[in-house]
């Protein structure tokens, strides 16, 4: 029973980033957009999109899958415009200035706080 609940929800995840993954061509990052980088094998990112999936589905979200061709490009240029001077990890989620690098019940507080200008009124 468990077992395929998480099941469910890992397949729901990845048909959020999937679905998220729209634009492939993203030449460069701009402040106006929420950026998702992600892993289909990182369950830290499963569990954010869930969570973005649930509480804000009508948030329009860049996914970038890192393992795409030119899309580890753009995650390397997102760590240096964000400073990221230690390891990067994902997810990592940028929003204008700010990001959020790996994700947590912590994290959730700190989306919160970023997303609000990114929603459609």
């Amino acid at each position: 029973m468990l077992r395929g609940l998480l099941i469910a929800l890992f397949g729901s995840a990845v048909m959020f980033l999937a679905a998220c993954d729209d634009e492939n061509s993203v030449a460069y990052l701009s402040k106006n957009e929420v950026y998702f980088f992600y892993q289909t094998t990182c369950p830290h990112c499963h569990t954010a999109a869930q969570y973005i999936k649930e509480k804000h589905p009508n948030l329009k979200v860049k996914g970038l899958d890192i393992q795409m061709p030119g899309n580890m490009k753009l995650f390397r240029q997102a760590t240096k415009d964000y400073k990221i001077n230690s390891v990067a990890g994902t997810p990592l989620i940028g929003m204008g200035d700010n990001y959020i690098m790996g994700w947590g019940d912590d994290k959730e507080k700190v989306f919160e706080e970023y997303v609000t200008k990114y929603e459609e009124k």
